[in-house]
């Protein structure tokens, strides 16, 4: 009988020590040398994503998406030509760093660059309808999971690398989904 007891006693002693030590050591939420997948939603483009999580606190990774044109008219000239509709591609590669936790939302600031082309057939001879822009974007990653995030957040600076323009403002919301391996 005093053998269970003891064992027993132990037993209690273990748990207490090991629950106060997870305690103490609890991981963070965020992802930390992973990869994410998702996708991304904004404006009327879809796409999904590619992440790798370098610290808790530094993400790199790349976008791809899709989005449809409709066709308006342009003048050329003196001449007015249509323009038909068609499927723009876009690829961005990005920087991310997440700030410290503010409730349970992390706010991060991201870098991106966008690249994105209308295939041929939709372009007016002789006219590009490719575009390239360097972005600073804001926004929040919540982990309902510690293997998901979701994701949402506006571009606030906008650089066109192709005209040379610089546009500050509140646009292009997203939201989106990751889910970290």
């Amino acid at each position: 009988m005093k053998k269970v007891i003891i064992s027993f006693v132990v037993a209690l002693f273990l748990a207490a020590t090991i629950g106060a030590s997870a305690q103490n050591e609890k991981k963070s939420a965020l992802p930390f040398e992973k990869v994410g997948l998702g996708v991304k939603v904004f404006n009327d483009a879809y796409g999904f994503s590619f992440a790798y999580a370098i610290q808790e606190n530094i993400h790199i990774g790349t976008s791809f998406g899709a989005s449809y044109l409709s066709g308006y008219t342009k003048n050329v000239g003196n001449n007015k030509v249509d323009v038909d509709g068609g499927v723009q591609f876009s690829f961005g590669p990005y920087f991310r760093y997440i700030f410290d936790n503010m409730g349970n939302m992390f706010p991060y600031a991201e870098v991106n660059f966008s690249f994105s082309e209308v295939p041929t057939s939709s372009v007016v001879a002789g006219q590009s309808q490719s575009s390239s822009s360097a972005n600073i974007e804001l926004g929040g990653l919540w982990f309902p999971f510690p293997t998901v995030s979701i994701k949402g957040g506006i571009r606030v600076i906008s650089l066109d690398i192709d005209k040379s323009q610089l546009g500050f403002g509140v646009g292009a919301p997203f939201i989106g989904i990751d889910w970290w391996m």
